[in-house]
């Protein structure tokens, strides 16, 4: 349902937009046309949607492709600017620019369901809402970070799984975004919306969730392309973010709910590191990123956080913080690219998980941190 809006007086766009969409643009012209084509072809109509690209750079031939797009819809508008490292800026420049009542943000190779728009806006119309997510679906071999299969008008950090995608593709309303101060970092290609996606949620009135629709499609690149596949100086990204989980902790107080926040980003941001990245470095580099690490495992990682944890994941941290380089190394080759083996029954009917050391009187390793099932907070010291 297309709403009826007037253009702006200059002819270029909207004149009272109710989302922008902003598409940061870098070398995905084997994209856009799929990308922005979703987005001329929402249900909420081009007289509601203000579609800003910026093209970071690009010389692939994206910027001549949206030139001439935006010779077509009045309500594009392209940006260009030289390379910045990442999302972050094009973003930030993009965001700036806005005028809808709502921002959305779509990545150049993902895409939009037909009436993701029109569903987003009117349940955040309805609610009230600071952000909506829409439900994510993977193509191209990548998968949803998280299952928003549930429609739910409220939710919070703590009680449901909002917490565990915080990217940019989803709706926010403007006035909220600039009351909060939000904005993206910049120069950074991997994990540069945490901030924003943090501080956002955390502070948000209002959060929904639109579960019933496939509302935004995530692409896996086949060449491997994705900022989330690219090699980085390992150390210095956990440096960083290490500022990032500092953050959190100045939002949430030590207790139950910033250990929930901290199990997700040792799932996501610490511990997920220690398996091909980590293994392709020599013993200095795999050195230095196990002490990059240590001090997050010492400072955030307590005994509810790390019961929360899988045993792949459990055994990492506990390797990490006892400094056992050697112990590492070891149970992370056993499950990188393969399974570790079947679960082992012990002589206390327990099952645990195949990993090197278990029960090896010379390491030491306690049970707990090979169950299972979870685990009693304290157990897997």
């Amino acid at each position: 349902m297309a709403a009826d809006r007037p253009p702006a007086a200059d002819g270029r766009g909207p004149r009272d937009p109710a989302v922008s969409v902003v598409v940061p643009v870098h070398n995905t012209r084997r994209y856009l046309e799929q990308c922005l084509g979703s987005v001329f072809a929402q249900s909420l109509g081009p007289d509601a949607v203000e579609l800003i690209a910026v093209d970071d750079g690009s010389d692939d031939g994206s910027g001549a492709w949206l030139d001439e797009q935006a010779a077509k819809h009045r309500n594009l508008t392209v940006v260009h600017q030289p390379p910045s490292g990442g999302a972050g800026r094009p973003r930030n420049v993009g965001m700036d620019r806005a005028s809808g009542r709502y921002l959305f943000f779509l990545d150049s190779d993902d895409h939009l369901g037909t009436e993701a728009l029109e569903r987003l806006t009117a349940m955040a119309d309805t609610y009230g809402s600071d952000i909506v997510y829409g439900r994510i679906v993977g193509v191209g071999g990548r998968p949803a970070p998280v299952d928003l299969s549930t429609t739910s008008p409220r939710v919070t950090p703590f009680d449901s799984p909002v917490y565990w995608t915080l990217a940019a593709y989803k709706l926010f309303r403007r006035a909220y975004v600039q009351e909060r101060g939000l904005r993206f970092v910049e120069g950074r290609l991997l994990a540069e919306d945490l901030p924003f996606g943090i501080r956002a949620l955390l502070g948000a009135g209002t959060v929904s969730v639109l579960g019933d629709y496939d509302c935004y499609y995530l692409r896996g690149r086949d060449d491997d392309s994705n900022a989330s596949r690219q090699d980085l100086d390992w150390p210095a990204h956990l440096g960083y973010i290490a500022t990032v989980l500092g953050q959190v902790a100045d939002l949430v107080p030590p207790g139950p709910e910033r250990d929930t926040l901290m199990v997700r980003h040792f799932h996501g941001e610490v511990l997920a590191q220690f398996a091909a990245p980590y293994l392709a470095r020599d013993a200095a580099g795999r050195r230095a990123m196990a002490e990059a690490a240590r001090p997050l495992v010492d400072a955030y990682l307590t005994d509810r956080v790390l019961a929360a944890l899988p045993p792949r994941l459990r055994l990492r941290a506990h390797c990490l913080r006892r400094g056992t380089a050697e112990e590492l190394d070891e149970i992370v080759r056993a499950d990188t690219g393969r399974e570790p083996g079947p679960p082992v029954t012990g002589d206390d009917g327990r099952e645990y998980a195949a990993y090197p050391y278990f029960r090896d009187p010379e390491h030491g390793i306690p049970d707990a941190c090979y169950a299972l099932r979870p685990t009693a907070p304290g157990d897997a010291a």
